[in-house]
């Protein structure tokens, strides 16, 4: 069997060594992405993250719309959500590193309101970590 021997102390009287002999095992057992999964959500659900069943697109831009007004303390009109999600965070002429690159650095953007007013809204509050949401969706 290897092993290997690891100083834990040294000084010019003398040396502490430990041995370290590696465990030869294999796992018998097999985790299937869905028990991956549960668990994973069930850990992070333990740690605050609320979990959401989210299954396709309109939902989670549902609830998307909902969590920035939450956090602005704004509602959007229909017109005003619409064009701020098509223009300030769907943009299709922005790539993901653009896109990554606004929410962590550009995380307030101008909402043009219906009455042609102007607003900030925040994407992440960054200033109150606390006022965010955590939430867990799965596949």
């Amino acid at each position: 069997m290897d092993s290997t021997y690891n100083i834990v102390l040294s000084t010019s009287e003398s040396t502490v060594v430990t041995e370290y002999v590696p465990e030869k095992k294999r796992s018998e057992a097999y985790q299937s992405e869905a028990a991956l999964e549960d668990a994973f959500i069930k850990l992070l659900s333990e740690q605050g993250y609320e979990y959401l069943q989210i299954h396709d697109t309109d939902a989670l831009v549902d609830n998307l719309c909902k969590q920035l007004e939450r956090l602005n303390k704004y509602t959007f009109t229909d017109k005003e959500w619409d064009f701020f999600y098509k223009t300030k965070i769907s943009n299709p002429n922005e790539s993901i590193v653009d896109k990554s690159r606004k929410i962590q650095e550009d995380f307030v953007q101008n909402l043009t309101r219906d009455d042609g007013s102007t607003m900030n809204i925040t994407l992440i509050d960054k200033k109150n970590i606390h006022e965010n949401s955590l939430q867990v969706i799965n596949q």
